[in-house]
């Protein structure tokens, strides 16, 4: 695959001579001072579309830039972005081990989605993350955000019914273009298209494997992934999510529906406040669940939330994924 060319044109600039505030804040902010000695560079300015289609203009290089969820931090390290990160929110979840350590060390500004005046604290210039880190319930809309001069973009995969690994390459490419950086782009999305294609092959022709994938429990039952990106990532590893004919991304099923569908393997999601061990002991331990094959064969594994999301990791998780699904495979 050639890499993608960059896109040189002109656009014309609104200079914003109104100053914006934050309602109730009295936080002024002028667009036209976001820009004045931004880094000028071959290719911008150019537009990218995002979550509720909003669009989004990129005027430069971000230099200061938040990463608004673990998934979104972990591909950011992944292009060798550390030293722009300023600052990181909804910290549930571990990243990539090869830079998790590193990541930790950045600035924690909460377990959740930010406010607009706590994002305008930091002063940035590009917030990246998943969809549900901008919402009009925070004032934090992609539209509102480029109102004060500040660029942002939503990760594919967190606002698209039946996402595939499509979504995280072009995630990567997006980052590439915006940060200048399209041939490091390149050489992850290649990598692992390699490493998806190996374990597509190792699997090719084993039997399918029904996996039922335990995200927390719901009074009466749990709540689970339908037609999503964890539902893609098991169909290239040779499995099948149990739900996966929920037209929702994610949705509470009950127990005895569970039961109904009689997954061989579960997959537990492992993140927030709930232990992992407190997961295990729920499933087990669950009446219900006795005489579902995967509890008593005893096939339930873990995985660390930003596995299962768009990450640098998608290609690891499909291997993991396909190793526990066919291990008779890669004996």
């Amino acid at each position: 695959m050639k890499i993608r060319n960059k896109l040189v044109g002109s656009m014309l600039a609104v200079t914003m001579g109104v100053s914006l505030t934050v309602c109730g804040t009295g936080l002024p902010v002028m667009a036209e001072e976001k820009t004045e000695t931004a880094e000028k560079t071959e290719g911008f300015p150019f537009t990218l579309k995002t979550k509720d289609d909003a669009e989004v203009t990129f005027t430069h290089v971000p230099e200061k830039v938040l990463a608004v969820n673990a998934n979104a931090g972990d591909q950011l390290m992944a292009m060798g972005l550390g030293d722009k990160i300023i600052g990181r929110a909804y910290t549930n979840s571990k990243i990539n081990p090869k830079w998790n350590d590193e990541y930790e060390k950045i600035a924690d500004l909460g377990d959740g989605a930010l406010s607009l005046e706590t994002i305008l604290d930091q002063e940035p210039d590009f917030v990246y993350g998943r969809s549900s880190a901008f919402s009009e319930k925070n004032n934090t809309t992609h539209d509102t955000l480029s109102q004060y001069g500040i660029m942002s973009l939503s990760s594919i995969e967190g606002y698209t019914l039946g996402a595939d690994v499509d979504v995280v390459y072009e995630d990567f490419y997006n980052l590439g273009r915006i940060f200048d950086m399209e041939e490091k782009a390149e050489q992850i999305v290649n990598d692992m298209k390699t490493q998806i294609e190996t374990v597509e092959k190792a699997v090719e022709g084993a039997d399918t494997v029904k996996v039922f994938v335990y995200d927390m429990a719901q009074e009466g039952g749990a709540y689970t992934c339908g037609d999503n990106f964890t539902a893609k990532l098991m169909e290239h590893a040779g499995g099948e999510n149990i739900f996966k004919d929920m037209e929702e991304t994610w949705a509470n099923v009950s127990w005895e529906e569970v039961v109904e569908r009689a997954p061989e393997v579960i997959v537990v999601n492992n993140y927030g406040d709930t232990p992992l061990e407190q997961k295990m002991k729920e499933l087990k331990e669950n009446p219900a669940l006795a005489d579902v094959p995967a509890i008593k064969e005893d096939r339930i594994i873990s995985v660390n939330l930003c596995e299962v999301f768009a990450s640098s990791m998608t290609g690891d998780t499909i291997e993991k994924f396909a190793e526990a699904f066919h291990p008779e495979c890669f004996e």
